[in-house]
């Protein structure tokens, strides 16, 4: 026990997570916004959700924080409750800053959201179709020599009567808008969604990439490469075809609203 004191009193003051570091809970995954707010564990310096750092301990007073209980993770509280120090990893031995960009995905029903994501993500595509009600994809990748985790919103289908939704935009970096180039309607809808994008992003610079997708079916093309070019250019925006069921071009269309977030951002 005197050394578990010992060693307690001797506890520094953690250097805390930038909040830029994480957009998700280290606990949990889940993702911060606006209505899930981020909190630093005052002991340990890390970025979690109100859930799984909502329970407050006296920490030692070689901390800096005075008698007043401080908010901790669950990991923090359980070394506070047995009198130990909580783990603290030297600053050389700690993994590099990983970096994460949301991306989400938009698109009429029956276009291959959901494809191309699995595609990305799992390396796999499936010929079976299951409507998405949103659901969050995530891979790391590295992009000109940094570690990126990428949060992907595969998103649930566009129509008319349930076009983008405000909530899409919430910690969103960037937007691929789907279609199929053998679904004209589908072509004719991202340009409703575009419209919408642009009404609910209140915030300058939004990123995003148009693509058209089952450029393995050239028999049924309805849509011609040129046209979503010139729709593209028209925006201001690139243009890309891919194939989730051949995984052609699928890395490149990743990597492509990767790299117009960087540049945004003014880091590319």
């Amino acid at each position: 026990m005197a050394e578990d004191s010992n060693s307690q009193s001797m506890v520094q003051r953690p250097r805390w997570k930038p909040d830029s570091g994480s957009t998700m809970c280290e606990v949990c995954n889940a993702e911060f916004s606006f209505f899930n707010r981020r909190h630093h564990c005052r002991s340990c310096g890390g970025l979690f959700c109100n859930k799984c750092c909502s329970d407050k301990r006296e920490l030692p007073k070689s901390m800096g924080y005075g008698t007043d209980p401080q908010r901790v993770c669950r990991s923090c509280c359980k070394h506070v409750d047995r009198g130990s120090a909580p783990k603290q990893h030297p600053p050389e031995k700690r993994e590099p800053v990983l970096k994460q960009r949301k991306i989400c995905v938009l698109g009429k029903s029956w276009v291959g959201k959901s494809a191309i994501c699995v595609q990305f993500v799992e390396d796999r595509f499936s010929p079976y179709y299951n409507p998405t009600i949103n659901h969050t994809y995530q891979r790391k990748i590295k992009y000109s020599g940094q570690n990126y985790l990428l949060s992907i919103l595969d998103t649930a289908g566009q129509d008319e009567c349930s076009m983008f939704q405000p909530q899409y935009s919430i910690g969103t970096h960037g937007y691929i808008i789907l279609y199929s180039i053998n679904d004209y309607h589908s072509f004719e809808m991202v340009k409703s969604i575009y419209d919408r994008i642009q009404d609910c992003n209140i915030r300058d610079g939004v990123v995003l990439v148009l693509v058209g997708n089952k450029n393995d079916l050239p028999a049924e093309r309805q849509v011609s490469f040129e046209e979503g070019q010139q729709l593209a250019a028209s925006w201001g925006f690139p243009f890309m075809e891919c194939s989730a069921k051949k995984a052609e071009n699928i890395e490149a269309v990743f990597n492509l609203v990767l790299e117009e977030i960087l540049r945004a951002e003014g880091d590319s």
